[in-house]
């Protein structure tokens, strides 16, 4: 007697193929999410690092903070910092997409990259509102330094230190930069932002280090907000805060 093969149908074959593309669609944005959550985490504790090593670096130099790349690019705080953290790595967030960090790019010469073309030097920003001689550049200077951002994330491929959120609002019309810092047609439209941080890298937000050395996520409109009775219009990037 023959023995009859046993094997799938084509019906049987189309309902597998079904389940899992079903699978497929359910389970690969959550793969995504977990991949770009870890990204987030490393990201965090490097910022962490950073600003832990901001308060070692202002304890040994009488409470002033490290210098930027303006106006002297050989000042900029990635060095400064470097004997504290002793780990250039840290400087690179795992979502940072540059590629200019082996392959020197080519910048305008202007107050917004310096010239000849350089390295990227970190995926974060240093607030220029507290450095160089500003009077903020010094801790005492500040009367809420656990209020106030000191580093951000920074746009992709950019090869200074720093950001400038003095020049994000246009509510001074003596301010011819505005447009070279920010989106948008307003201060308060949706869609303006600064060109300067990379607000949305990480689940539309970003990690930030604050004055006091403390790191965490925050969404733009969370620490972007204004009090012109107190003087303080680029909301927790502002040093003003009473």
């Amino acid at each position: 007697m023959r023995s009859k093969n046993a094997a799938f149908t084509l019906i049987e074959l189309l309902v597998v193929i079904a389940i899992i593309a079903i699978l497929a669609a359910i389970l690969f944005p959550v793969f995504a999410q977990a991949r770009d959550k870890a990204r987030q985490t490393a990201c965090l504790s490097n910022v962490k690092q950073i600003g832990t090593a901001f308060m070692m670096y202002a304890q040994d130099y009488d409470e002033y903070l490290p210098l930027t790349t303006y106006p002297v690019v050989a000042n900029t705080w990635t060095d400064q910092a470097q004997p504290y953290i002793k780990n250039r790595q840290v400087f690179r967030c795992p979502s940072d997409r540059s590629q200019n960090w082996t392959t020197p790019q080519a910048t305008p010469s202007s107050i917004l990259d310096p010239t000849p073309p350089v390295l990227r030097r970190a995926s974060y920003f240093l607030n220029a509102y507290m450095s160089g001689s500003s009077q903020y550049a010094n801790l005492a200077g500040v009367a809420a330094p656990a209020s106030v951002i000191y580093l951000g994330e920074s746009q992709d491929g950019v090869t200074r230190d720093h950001f400038h959120p003095f020049n994000w609002n246009q509510e001074t019309p003596a301010n011819p930069l505005y447009s070279g810092f920010m989106h948008g047609a307003t201060f308060d439209d949706a869609k303006n932002e600064t060109k300067e941080l990379a607000l949305r890298r990480h689940a539309d937000g970003s990690n930030f280090v604050y004055l006091d050395g403390h790191a965490k996520w925050s969404k733009w409109t969370q620490v972007w907000w204004q009090r012109p009775a107190e003087g303080v219009w680029q909301g927790s990037f502002d040093p003003r805060q009473p």
